[in-house]
Order: structure tokens, then sequence, then C-alpha cells
């Protein structure tokens, strides 16, 4: 065993995933594309690259198809598999957790966790739900463990109250004078006496053994819940110590945080403080032709990305791989993404258009920013 070294495990079954639909329907939250190129996962996994972790569990509640065709080997976050370590997937925790709480009796619901745990030959694990995305430095927060004398450390970060107050699935830090941890409180059954709280990253540091402790007690008392819940419910019978995450961070919660995350990345200077930092976010590269502009383009503060084929006019928005959009078309304010395409004369304002979507000539859909319209992955929109 390698003192000191990290592995991995994240959950990718947040029930706010009902909150995001239908960009849920057929994939979960950390598969949602992001920022014309990338998917929210990649924020996840470059993060474990850059502590240096070779270990890295993925459970997922489906199927897991859209997770498995964007990680492939893991290679290009340097989690390829070798002897001791790489990419591993599970799915289908759905099913299990049910057959577990059917059959009301201790089973096999964690023989997966825990062949992980062991054979990642690691001290210590980071558990991890992927609707929030950091650019948290995992080797500083081992480093915050060890100096401190907890069981195990959450991360929080100070936000303004109005980002948790309604959001049912959030917890809420309660700390003392002196940061430490109190309780995690439900966001719903918090008293919001102050303008910010410390919500809870659903992201903690504990040792394997620790966590394998925890494993054990769920198994004698038959609870059965996702690994990143497991260490919730169970961190009030264990000394917490929590560290302040201070970068830039995103809450993918419901639709319109996602909307607004990615019309946030418009900004330049935010763009280059999450995309061109020390930390960089790593990718799936394709290699595609460039995207090409017709003489009839006009594109101003928009994002694009390769393969496509531009004609129309697109203000404030953003565009994945291998859009085409048609001569007299127009997008404002929108997110259209891989393989879609947009007819003549069509006119989309505050749209989200999911994958391979047909918007034919002449279609006019305008939403507003507090009222989104969402078409759902290859359907196709007739005037």
């Amino acid at each position: 065993m390698r003192m000191n070294k990290i592995c991995a495990i994240l959950s990718l079954t947040e029930p706010s995933t009902r909150d995001m639909q239908p960009l849920t329907t057929m994939r979960p939250v950390a598969a949602l594309p992001m920022a014309s190129r990338y998917r929210a996962i990649d924020f996840h996994l470059s993060n474990f690259s850059h502590a240096e972790m070779d270990s890295v569990a993925i459970f997922i509640g489906g199927s897991g198809r859209s997770i498995y065709d964007h990680i492939r080997s893991g290679a290009v976050w340097n989690l390829e598999s070798d002897l001791a370590g790489g990419i591993f997937t599970y799915s289908q925790t759905y099913m299990k957790q049910f057959m577990g709480e059917r059959n009301n009796e201790e089973n096999d619901f964690y023989n997966d966790q825990k062949e992980f745990l062991i054979k990642s030959k690691s001290e210590y694990v980071v558990v991890s739900a992927g609707k929030i995305i950091t650019s948290l430095d995992f080797q500083d927060v081992l480093k915050f463990h060890l100096k401190n004398s907890g069981d195990i450390t959450l991360t929080y970060k100070m936000v303004p109250k109005q980002e948790v107050q309604g959001h049912q699935y959030e917890r809420v830090v309660r700390l003392d004078q002196d940061k430490d941890v109190l309780e995690l409180v439900p966001s719903q059954d918090y008293d919001y006496q102050d303008d910010t709280v410390a919500l809870n990253l659903n992201t903690y540091l504990l040792s394997v053994d620790k966590i394998l402790e925890i494993i054990g007690r769920a198994e004698k008392e038959s609870i059965h819940m996702d690994i990143d819940r497991l260490v919730t419910y169970y961190s009030q019978f264990y000394q917490v110590d929590a560290y302040e995450y201070t970068g830039t961070m995103v809450n993918l919660d419901s639709i319109q945080a996602y909307y607004e995350a990615n019309m946030s990345l418009l900004n330049k200077d935010y763009y280059d403080k999450v995309f061109h930092g020390e930390r960089r976010v790593i990718t799936k590269v394709k290699n595609e032709a460039p995207t090409y502009y017709s003489c009839d383009a006009n594109v101003k503060n928009t994002i694009l990305a390769t393969g496509g084929f531009i004609s129309g006019e697109i203000e404030n928005s953003l565009i994945f791989r291998k859009v085409s959009v048609d001569k007299g078309a127009v997008i404002r304010d929108s997110i259209v993404m891989q393989g879609s395409k947009v007819g003549k004369d069509a006119i989309l304002e505050y749209c989200i258009l999911d994958k391979n979507v047909t918007i034919e000539p002449g279609v006019v859909l305008k939403g507003s920013k507090d009222n989104l319209i969402i078409i759902e992955k290859n359907k196709t929109v007739r005037a």
C-alpha cells in the first residue's frame, strides 16, 4: 500500500435528477454536455487526475451508456487500467437498492464498493456525488485531513442562502465559532438567520478503513444507500472536520441552474478562470474539421465547437459539435447540443435543444430566461 494514496468513488445517482428532466431522462446529471465540448463528469475526473489518483469507481443508477461512451478506458484522465488501478463503472444501482430494500435483509449490495476499495490498495478515499461541480484540490484536502484529528473531512462552500432555500436535497453544514462541524441540516429544516450558509458539497475524504467500517455497520443494520448518502448519514456518529472550498462551484440541481451555468461561460474572464487556469479541465478529444461559416453567418458572443456549418445569425449562445444553422435562421440566448439542425428562417430564443434535434424551416420558438423551452433528444419540430 502506498502511503497517503487516494482513490475515489463517484456516485451518479442523485435524486434531484428528476428536476433536470427531460435532459436527464436517458442520462445522469454528470453526463450533461457543458461549454460546447465538455461533459459535467469531465470536471470530476479532472480533479481526480490532478490529485494523481489511479483508481476511480463510478456508480450509476441506470444503464450508464452515455457515461461508458464518454470515458471509455479513462486514458484521457490518466486512469487507464493497470494491475492496481483504473476506472471502474458499476451500473443499475437503482435496481440493486430496490432489491435490497424489498428483501429487507443483509445482502451483497455493497460488494462492489468493498471489492473496489480493497483492490485499490489506497489509504484514503474521496466520496463524491455528480451534480455539484468544483475544482477541488484533493491533495490539499488530504493535507487538511491529516493535520486534523477527524474521522471524516467534508467539504463546504459559503453561498448566498437563496441558493439553498427551497432546494430539498441540499444539506447545510452547521458550524461553531471555530468552524467545527456541529451537524448537517436538511435545507428545509435550516433557520437561515444569516445571509450566507455553508453548503455541503457532498464530497468527503476519509480513510479506506473508516469507510469499510461504515459499510459494515450499514450491512448489519440492513441500510441500503448510495455511498455518498451513506457517508452523510453515518457522519453523525463520527468526528467530522470541515474543509472550506472557495473556488468556482456549480450546482446542477435544475434545468435553470444548468442553463445559467453554461450562459455564465460567455463571460470571457469567467471562462478563462474555469478552463485556462493551472488546473485545466480534461476531456475526450475529437479530431474534427473546424466549423464552417458562410458569408451569410453573423455570430456574436457565442461559444462554438467544431464540425458545424453556420449560415444564420447566432448571439449569446452555446453551439456544440456538428450543428448546422441554415441561412435566415436566428438563435439567441440558447444552447444547441451536438448534431442538431436549425432550418432556414427558424427563430430560437431561450431554448435548449438536446442532441440530434431538427428544427424545420420557419419554426419559431421563443421562451424567456425564466421559462425556457426544452426540446428532447432526437425530436423534430415542424412549423
